[in-house]
């Protein structure tokens, strides 16, 4: 059971979110040491095929903390991508060894994106994507799948128990999410709310704003008791500090906590 954080606790927290955001400023973000070669260098089209702001860095990295450390959930099994986007992570599956790839995206011209960029690839005949709303078509999939991909998702939308249910439902062996999170203290939601006509917000508008979608940070404790709730366990987050990253600048949100990638595994 959560627990009210202290007011000492809560002040604490702050201090060291500024500190380490000042370090960041003032020494990290001025390093210019040379990046590490990865994924998206071979694969450089998905770079330009969406309006998401996207450097080789930042995706090399997070396929090395997404794909490259799930390896063994990804490769031999079936993979369900929620909000695929350009189709790069669920191409990205199917490089590691998925036996079938399901993507879902709301927008169709991202979709016709991710067809494209898979279009003369080997990998295709293991990739199919589907256009609509991940809430709406959720409910409708009868297939199985083993592993369940959702990122940068979940902090685009408001329901996320609702979201949780759903997947579970799958009964998938493992759910792998990479999300931004707040940094307040205690198992809270941030809410706030984003125009649909920006590419890299949500998708879908609520009923009564026609423009405008609402969203929900999550703290890590709220992340937990949510993930566990809907039957999820054993969670692990991939260690950025650790990861051995030379090159931090365009990765601010892992640096500072901001943003996590978790690997969760369906209870029994």
């Amino acid at each position: 059971m959560a627990t009210a954080p202290t007011l000492f606790t809560t002040l604490q927290q702050r201090l060291s979110y500024r500190t380490r955001e000042r370090w960041f400023r003032r020494v990290v973000e001025k390093r210019k040491p040379e990046r590490l070669p990865g994924f998206f260098d071979a694969n450089s089209g998905f770079l330009i095929s969406s309006h998401t702001a996207a450097t080789a860095n930042r995706l090399n990295e997070r396929h090395r903390a997404m794909i490259e450390s799930n390896r063994d959930i990804i490769s031999g099994c079936r993979v369900l991508d929620l909000a695929s986007h350009d189709g790069r992570w669920s191409f990205a599956a199917a490089q590691s060894g998925a036996s079938y790839v399901l993507g879902i995206e709301a927008r169709p011209h991202l979709v016709a994106a991710a067809r494209e960029h898979l279009s003369h690839r080997p990998v295709s005949n293991r990739i199919e994507f589907r256009i609509g709303d991940v809430m709406s078509e959720l409910p409708q999939l009868s297939e199985a799948f083993d592993t369940v991909f959702c990122f940068g998702f979940l902090y685009h939308m408001i329901d996320h128990m609702a979201l949780f249910r759903a997947i579970r439902r799958l009964n998938p062996k493992h759910l792998v999410i990479d999300t931004a999170i707040s940094s307040q203290p205690g198992a809270i939601i941030e809410v706030w709310e984003e125009a649909i006509d920006v590419e890299s917000a949500a998708a879908v508008a609520e009923y009564g704003s026609p423009s405008r979608a609402l969203k929900g940070y999550p703290t890590k404790s709220a992340l937990e008791m949510m993930l566990k709730a809907a039957g999820f366990g054993e969670i692990r987050y991939w260690n950025w500090e650790r990861a051995g990253i030379k090159c931090w600048a365009d990765l601010k949100d892992y640096y500072l906590g901001e943003r996590v990638t978790i690997r969760c595994a369906t209870k029994n």
